[in-house]
């Protein structure tokens, strides 16, 4: 597999976005377009113009530039010019259908980079740096593992469940600090304006803390565009608590049972929702972090040093302390879990599952060579 540079280019008045670097081969029959001669080949042989969008993994090498191809969009991008010179050789290759899920779920057992893929309630990404990242929505995220129906209530289906790399920034669980997930002011903005790409400023529900709103909360360049909206599922999110902070195994429990503050639904419906403290406890390496350690305990360089989730700051997660009205639990700047005013302005990463139908088109999972996903 060729090295893939990631990045999205806009060079002056012309439009590239890129994909995968090409350099010029002399003997494939060549052509120009837009000052840039190509050199295509289709499973190895030459082709004198850019095949339909389907099922092919494209590289690309260029000369005195960098090029780029975006799955999505079907077309190369170039940037880096360091000639007016330039020349790209592109590479389709026919691919076989190999679903996201089934393609993680293989993995299993296997070195990931600093982890590994484990059967805990679902396949999982563990360790503090495995290769879990994907190319979604145009930017990095990390796939937190594979499910079935007792953690998104799709019957019948395993789906990936991913989480964006970077928090949309310090915002309220709950501008009311209610800690009712099914009616928060953090559903409403990241299901209502982040899944739809709108500016969410003045819809009421952006707030940075309960009594202070955030200068901006507009989505409307980096919330999921309708390209990769397709690929997200509706989904069940549990939404069942505990009264203190306990270990990976119990909290995976509590998540889905029935202990809610009273009059709280224990569950909801939505596109995009936060991680669970039982997604944090078992992202750690166990065998540097038992599994019997309770999350408050795991703000060391043995738990969260050890976890891929960690340091994001203090952030949010979907479970309410259902001894309380008003409290979330929260992943703290530390590492450990605690629980905290959901009116508190603390780090939001939007949290959902793919389609079933998604597939892996290319990638390792690195960070410098995410997962490539069509569908």
């Amino acid at each position: 597999m060729k090295k893939r540079v990631i990045g999205i280019c806009l060079i002056g008045t012309i439009l590239i976005i890129v994909g995968i670097c090409t350099f010029y081969s002399s003997n494939k029959n060549t052509f120009i377009q837009d000052g840039v001669t190509y050199a295509l080949t289709l499973d190895g042989a030459s082709i004198d113009s850019f095949p339909a969008k389907g099922m092919y993994r494209v590289d690309v090498e260029c000369s005195n530039a960098t090029g780029k191809w975006l799955y999505d969009e079907w077309k190369l991008a170039i940037e880096d010019f360091t000639s007016n010179n330039i020349t790209c050789d592109i590479d389709f290759t026919t691919i076989s259908q190999t679903n996201l899920n089934n393609y993680i779920t293989s993995l299993a057992g296997q070195t990931q980079g600093d982890g590994q893929i484990v059967n805990e309630n679902g396949y999982r990404y563990e360790g503090k740096n495995p290769n879990n990242y994907i190319w979604f929505n145009n930017e990095l995220w990390r796939i937190i593992g594979v499910f079935d129906s007792a953690s998104h209530g799709q019957s019948g289906q395993n789906l990936v469940k991913i989480i964006r790399n970077n928090s949309l920034g310090g915002l309220a669980w709950n501008k009311s600090s209610s800690n009712d997930w099914s009616t928060s002011s953090l559903k409403a903005l990241l299901n209502e304006n982040y899944y739809n790409a709108t500016d969410g400023t003045d819809s009421g529900n952006c707030y940075g803390n309960s009594t202070r709103v955030p200068s901006n909360c507009d989505y409307t360049s980096i919330g999921i565009n309708d390209i990769y909206r397709s690929m997200v599922k509706n989904v069940t999110w549990y939404l069942g608590g505990s009264s203190d902070s306990a270990t990976a195994d119990a909290f995976y429990g509590y998540e889905r049972g029935t202990t809610v503050y009273s009059g709280r639904p224990t569950s909801t419906t939505g596109y995009i929702g936060l991680m669970y403290p039982s997604d944090y406890g078992y992202s750690v390496l166990a065998s540097s972090c038992a599994r019997t350690t309770n999350l408050g305990s795991y703000g060391n360089s043995t738990c969260a040093g050890q976890s891929w989730l960690y340091g994001q700051g203090t952030e949010w997660t979907i479970t309410p302390n259902s001894s309380d009205s008003n409290r979330m639990f929260y992943m703290g700047n530390h590492g450990g879990l605690h629980y905290n005013y959901a009116g508190n302005g603390y780090a939001a990463r939007p949290v959902l599952y793919l389609d079933s139908g998604v597939y892996v088109v290319d990638g390792s999972g690195t960070m410098s060579d995410p997962y490539i996903i069509g569908m």
